[in-house]
């Protein structure tokens, strides 16, 4: 694999929130993670050549200022779709860029939004081989790159195979 630069990361992180958004990004020092009440997640996979996911984590108050600028529309005026939909783009936006960084050719899926308390989401055998915060207006935004495991397709057939109960 090529590795993925930290100095890459925040490159394509700052590039979809400053230069596509307009937002200002800090340094995550001093800056509050999401609150586990409010945390929305976005994740996108990327499968081919290289397999993993990305994930995007915001508070529900960064999400509804992101919304509101794509939509250019008051934020106490969106729907918790808009906002959803809004998240779905930036993760998309992050993703397509990370998988541009990667070795090829590689597919992108589409994305996933999760919000909720007290949730984690997991890539099963997947490695975190890069991760970059960032704060705006006092909300952090963390971006995560989880490689994942990769499967041949006789070890997707094996584990059918062995998930299937024989003959009683």
């Amino acid at each position: 694999m090529n590795e993925l630069l930290a100095k890459d990361l925040r490159e394509v992180v700052e590039t979809v929130w400053t230069a596509t958004l307009g937002f200002e990004m800090l340094d995550p020092l001093g800056s509050l993670a999401p609150p586990p009440e409010a945390t929305w997640c976005g994740c996108i996979q990327i499968g081919g050549a290289w397999n993993g996911l990305v994930k995007v984590s915001i508070s529900e108050a960064l999400a509804r200022r992101a919304a509101a600028t794509m939509f250019d529309s008051p934020a106490e005026s969106l729907s918790e779709a808009d906002v959803t939909d809004a998240l779905g783009e930036i993760t998309n936006m992050t993703g397509g860029s990370v998988k541009a960084l990667l070795p090829g050719p590689s597919q992108l899926s589409l994305p996933s939004v999760i919000t909720g308390v007290d949730f984690s989401v997991i890539s099963p055998g997947g490695t975190l081989i890069r991760e970059v915060a960032f704060q705006t207006s006092g909300s952090q935004i963390r971006v995560q790159v989880v490689e994942g495991r990769r499967l041949s397709a006789w070890d997707g057939i094996r584990q059918s195979l062995s998930a299937k109960p024989g003959p009683r």
